[in-house]
């Protein structure tokens, strides 16, 4: 990717994170890019619109590439990878001072009723992550109950994990943030057979 655009997106992501998406201006990304002017920004972006939905998709490669590696760990148990991925979005929001909260909830909550694109990009990520995480269960098959829907089973995981980053960006608690994660691994390990240590 071109070194400019890259820094664009880079500067853009950042902006967002902190404002949203609607209180961004071009003029905010020129500032924060160090481009000479909105003929620099033009020339790699037709509109805000395209730029936020390139934010979007980086965010997630970003997220993808880091983020959901664990999950794909070959040397942990399937399951204790997932508590793995859990703990570190715990660390991560702690570390940020619940600032940021998700990306992906934050974009959906404030554009997925007012823009089409977007809400079908968001509809993508979601379910790209919910792929991944559901791909991990199926590796886990063997130690879950007969009946456990791998599908529904990830959607929910992420459904809780999206709430909890939300939640704990208003009430900024680590104690509250904690016990979520700590009520999702007990709830997936509800799915495992008897006698199967998580």
């Amino acid at each position: 990717m071109n070194e400019t655009r890259s820094r664009i997106i880079d500067a853009a992501a950042v902006l967002i994170a902190e404002r949203g998406f609607k209180r961004t201006s071009i003029d905010d990304v020129i500032d924060r890019a160090s481009l000479s002017g909105k003929s620099h920004f033009y020339h790699y972006f037709k509109s805000k619109d395209q730029l936020g939905l390139e934010v979007l998709s980086r965010q997630f490669e970003k997220f993808a590439e880091r983020g959901l590696a664990i999950l794909r760990e070959p040397m942990i148990e399937p399951i204790e990878r997932l508590n793995l991925f859990i703990d570190s979005l715990v660390a991560l929001q702690t570390e940020r001072g619940f600032r940021i909260g998700s990306p992906f909830g934050n974009l959906a909550s404030e554009m997925a009723d007012m823009h089409e694109g977007f809400r079908e990009r968001l509809t993508l990520v979601f379910e790209r992550w919910a792929s991944q995480i559901q791909s991990l269960l199926w590796e886990a098959r063997p130690f879950l109950v007969e009946d456990a829907d791998t599908g529904r089973l990830a959607r929910f995981i992420i459904a809780t994990l999206e709430g909890a980053l939300m939640m704990s960006k208003v009430s900024r608690d680590a104690e509250m943030l904690r016990g979520i994660a700590a009520d999702l691994k007990r709830f997936v390990a509800m799915h495992m057979r008897e006698g199967v240590s998580t």
